[in-house]
């Protein structure tokens, strides 16, 4: 009928359907078959029957975000939609697991924090609440890699991380050792100590930046006394010029 059905309503064997086609795609003696799927969620809605029960089928889901990508935060996945059957300590290791485990913790707490953040501002959370919010904002930068495939495009050439350097940057940064670094720091970088790099550079530039200012108002201080002066020299001359005129009509 020319509509589509997340409008109209679903076919009540939405279910069954579903379960016919991916239970075909499975693992049997003879072989395996691995299944990459490009799912659309309908407005958005997770809530959706159609991405329910097709994500139900699947052993692990990365959901990308119109949020994230409109505040330029790229990989746009959505950390704490996406998810993995796999991410056991069993397969991908305890201490892999547990990091896991911890930085969707302090995102989901950032996320339950961004309502009063809108509302009251950050002061007025406490000390604790705060922390939660750097660590999150900076594992959220940290999180983001430039592509090669976009280089041309945003002129930061791409980088592979590996897994191990990706730990050990979500471990430092959960530990709050770049609590005093700049957020934009860790945005965009390869490995974590390339925020250190991005630091001073960052620094120098807004030094740079403070010392031409300062410059430039001192230059336009000057010119504003030299201006003062010269106005105040005519006057000067036109005071002495009325006053021997006032002598001569005298005499």
């Amino acid at each position: 009928m020319g509509q589509m059905p997340s409008r109209l309503g679903y076919q009540p064997t939405l279910s069954t359907e579903l379960s016919r086609l991916e239970e075909r795609i499975a693992n049997t003696d003879a072989g395996a078959i691995t299944s990459i799927q490009a799912v659309y969620v309908p407005a958005d809605d997770l809530t959706d029957p159609a991405a329910v029960h097709t994500f139900f089928h699947l052993s692990s889901s990365i959901v990308l975000s119109r949020k994230r990508a409109s505040e330029g935060l790229y990989p746009a996945i959505d950390l704490l939609q996406s998810s993995s059957k796999m991410a056991t300590p069993g397969i991908v290791g305890q201490r892999h697991y547990l990091l896991a485990q911890e930085i969707r913790k302090t995102l989901a707490q950032y996320e339950g924090l961004k309502d009063i953040i809108a509302m009251l501002g950050l002061e007025q959370l406490s000390p604790d609440d705060r922390k939660v919010v750097a660590r999150a904002r900076r594992l959220e930068r940290f999180l983001t890699q430039p592509f090669f495939a976009t280089e041309h495009f945003s002129g930061i050439g791409g980088k592979l991380v590996s897994l191990k350097d990706s730990l050990e940057g979500c471990e430092r940064i959960l530990h709050d050792e770049f609590k005093d670094y700049p957020e934009n720091a860790l945005y965009m970088i390869g490995k974590i100590d390339e925020a250190k790099t991005e630091a001073k550079v960052a620094a120098k530039a807004k030094a740079k930046a403070k010392a031409k200012a300062k410059t430039d108002t001192d230059a336009e201080a000057d010119a504003e006394a030299d201006a003062e002066a010269k106005v105040g020299a005519k006057a000067n001359a036109r005071s002495e010029v009325e006053h021997a005129t006032d002598g001569t009509h005298e005499s």
